[in-house]
């Protein structure tokens, strides 16, 4: 049986779906040889010519019969007798193709809205509607690999032109979690107006890769637009992005800076990061769920729940509960932001920083720095979130380091005047934050606990608390150490041995 179908029938109404299918009838079977089936329903069949019959009962060693005794032993067979033996096609039939073809406008909205799995299902069932009104069982088979195409060319035909994330307002869920944000009306609006700095910068981010405006509220969702929030468990930054994510996609996390506190290049790591979120679990609540929990760990739960959505997972009570309710969370923040004066807030949004940059040949002392820009350290630091250390990169060579705003001619005249650009450390004031403990910030400055405990006069570690200033007076660099180590031993050798000649002399 030969069968020719549109690959791409389903774009059009499914009701004429069947239409497009075009069945050629087989060569009948020939069980009599002297049977001749013609095409046409109105001509008789003609089973042997009287000619040929005449000829053959001619013969003297077979008794003569008469041509109505032969017809009566070979009986004609009739058109409609013939057209029965011809195996026919069964008629399509078209009940259910209305369900399928619901199913497919359905499956076309979820792609529009960012559903891809959703969507992926009900173009399924359409599918399978459509497939189960035939009879031939090879069939699925045939038209599986044009069914696959054409769900491809759909999701990537719309998706390229996807601009929103699908926002359920009625979710009981998200509307706990509005009502959260409510409870703290002072820091939710103080929020807001954070916002305004970072705006332009990543929604320009979010338009050139493609990303729905709507991931701007991420960052509310993570870390309420404070660009150096830091979590109990390691994350940072506008974005909070784990040491090792951050590693991964191109941030630098050293001794000396962390690009996790720098707004602009974080925002470009996190983009790429939902961009390869998206197109792995194909759902953008998924594609959050990952954000929050991480790809493998979601994926471990996808696995073990047998859970394609993220409502299934939910359901199943598969999540933790953290991340069950971060996208919520992530969807309350959209409402939220977009239609502060809704929920009674009426922030005043800040404008972006502006700030002059100088570019560094080598290391710098930030307390030299601020002098020559006529400005306080604090302000240096808050101007440069992603220094850790008393000075500029000590590796890295080049470094641009951001001034207040018309300080670059001064400053570059007062620096030059400047002999030694990095003296060596000093003290340091470090405020405690949760999760830190002395021995933690003895290896992040180079020095000992004993030190610590020595010059903050520290009694008992127990009487430390988050929000806490110590002093801190920064080491040198290991590799200069371990210098410095093995010339004391070599010295001190040197001298055991003088003083063994003498005792001997």
């Amino acid at each position: 049986m030969k069968l020719t179908i549109a690959v791409l029938s389903l774009f059009t109404p499914l009701s004429a779906f069947a239409q497009t299918v075009n069945v050629s009838t087989p060569a009948a079977p020939t069980r009599f040889l002297p049977i001749a089936i013609s095409s046409s329903a109105q001509t008789q069949t003609q089973i042997v010519s009287t000619h040929t019959l005449n000829a053959s009962l001619a013969s003297p060693a077979i008794p003569k019969i008469s041509s109505s005794t032969a017809k009566v032993r070979t009986p004609a067979i009739s058109s409609s007798t013939a057209q029965k033996q011809v195996s026919q096609p069964a008629p399509i039939p078209l009940d259910g193709i209305s369900q399928a073809k619901e199913d497919y406008q359905e499956g076309l909205a979820d792609f529009k809205n960012g559903q891809d799995s959703a969507g992926r299902e009900k173009m399924a069932d359409a599918f399978s509607i459509v497939i189960s009104r035939f009879h031939d069982p090879l069939l699925p088979k045939v038209l599986a690999p044009d069914f696959d195409r054409m769900l491809k060319k759909i999701r990537v035909t719309i998706t390229s032109n996807t601009e929103h994330i699908a926002i359920n307002p009625n979710d009981p869920k998200v509307q706990e979690m509005i009502q959260l944000y409510l409870r703290r009306p002072k820091a939710t609006e103080a929020a807001l107006n954070r916002s305004g700095m970072y705006r332009d910068m990543i929604m320009a981010a979010l338009k050139k890769k493609g990303l729905p405006p709507e991931l701007f509220y991420l960052v509310m969702a993570e870390s309420e637009f404070k660009d150096d929030a830091l979590s109990r468990s390691g994350a940072a930054g506008l974005w909070q992005f784990m040491p090792g994510t951050a590693v991964k996609y191109g941030l630098k996390v050293s001794y000396w800076e962390d690009d996790r506190y720098v707004p602009e290049k974080e925002t470009m790591a996190a983009i790429h990061y939902l961009s390869d979120l998206r197109r792995w679990f194909g759902d953008w609540a998924l594609a959050l769920a990952a954000y929050n929990r991480g790809e493998g760990g979601l994926g471990y739960e996808m696995k073990m729940s047998r859970s394609l959505t993220f409502g299934t997972l939910s359901s199943r009570g598969a999540l933790p509960t953290q991340t069950n309710f971060y996208v919520p969370k992530f969807e309350a923040c959209v409402l939220i932001g977009e239609n502060p004066e809704k929920y009674g807030f009426h922030p005043q949004y800040a404008a972006p920083e502006s700030f002059d940059t100088v570019t560094i040949p080598h290391a710098l002392d930030l307390g030299i720095a601020a002098r020559c820009a006529q400005t306080s350290e604090s302000v240096l630091r808050q101007l440069n979130p992603e220094l850790r250390a008393w000075c500029t990169p000590e590796e890295k060579s080049g470094f641009t380091l951001k001034i207040p705003k018309g300080s670059a001619k001064n400053f570059e005249t007062a620096l030059a005047q400047v002999k030694d650009w990095n003296p060596g450390p000093t003290m340091l004031r470090y405020r405690i934050r949760r999760g830190d403990i002395l021995g933690k910030i003895a290896r992040r400055y180079h020095t000992t606990i004993s030190s610590l405990i020595r010059i903050n006069h520290i009694r008992s570690v127990r009487t430390l608390k988050p929000g806490h200033i110590i002093l801190i007076r920064p080491g040198i660099r290991r590799v200069h150490i371990r210098r410095l180590a093995r010339r004391r031993h070599r010295q001190s050798r040197i001298s055991r041995s003088k003083k063994r000649k003498r005792v001997r002399g």
